[in-house]
């Protein structure tokens, strides 16, 4: 077991409040362990930014990960000192 800070951006971050939310996340976790828990300490996702129900972001959000998107990758695992951030996949100005 082990803990990661997530970084939060835009309207997650504007839901939420705190920009980095500390989790804990068993050892061989993947991005939807990630997304679980959110879920579970930031309930307020539930619904914008991650689908009611389920594990999963709703189709605007991702996982920026060590440099790179994840959006549903169950293959990744994360280990101690993983640079998570959640994050909407497009953004326009």
């Amino acid at each position: 077991m082990f803990r990661c800070m997530v970084e939060i951006f835009g309207l997650p971050e504007e839901i939420t409040g705190p920009p980095k939310i500390e989790v804990r996340l068993k050892d061989g976790a993947n991005p939807s362990d990630v997304i679980a828990a959110l879920r579970r300490e930031v309930p307020v996702l539930e619904g914008p930014v991650i689908r009611r129900g389920e594990d999963q972001l709703t189709d605007s959000f991702g996982l920026y990960i060590n440099g790179y998107y994840y959006i549903d990758d169950e293959e990744v695992q994360l280990k101690d000192g993983d640079r998570i951030v959640l994050l909407a996949l497009a953004s326009g100005g």
